[in-house]
């Protein structure tokens, strides 16, 4: 079994690419989700939406899918992957980013932001930053 570490690396590498992908295609993208179970299988977290859905409620709705999974043992790591604008405080400047909210079972959770810009020769992703995570799946609450 890997590492939790190691296992937080395989959905945030599960999970950029289709972002990547969406913002190829798209220039946006709505928020999803990836799990990982007890045998350390990724799979593609899917949620009934409207054709446009709310991003607000997509989230929500995708966090309590994740949290429930996780209170019956059914998931050991998740990722949600949303497509954000970063505020700089100092200066109030503007960058586009994925965020990918990472948990795992055995370790804290983390907060990934990915800038990125669109091109002429397509996304280019900068430096990933990671926070504390803000929204737990996985807690004692």
């Amino acid at each position: 079994m890997a590492e939790p570490k190691q296992e937080i690396e395989q959905l945030l590498n599960y999970l950029l690419p289709f972002a990547e992908q969406m913002l190829s295609g798209d220039g946006e993208f709505y928020p999803y989700a990836a799990t990982m179970d007890a045998g350390g299988e990724v799979q593609a977290v899917s949620m009934a939406a409207d054709e446009q859905p709310d991003v607000g409620e997509l989230l929500l709705a995708l966090h309590a899918e994740l949290r429930e999974q996780a209170s019956r043992g059914a998931i050991r790591a998740s990722g949600i992957a949303a497509d954000v604008t970063l505020t700089d405080p100092d200066s109030g400047d503007t960058t586009d980013a994925v965020q990918l909210e990472l948990d795992h079972a055995d370790i804290e959770a983390v907060d990934v932001y990915v800038p990125y810009t669109t091109g002429d020769e397509g996304i280019e992703f900068g430096e990933l930053v990671a926070a504390a995570g803000q929204a737990p799946i996985f807690s004692d609450e």
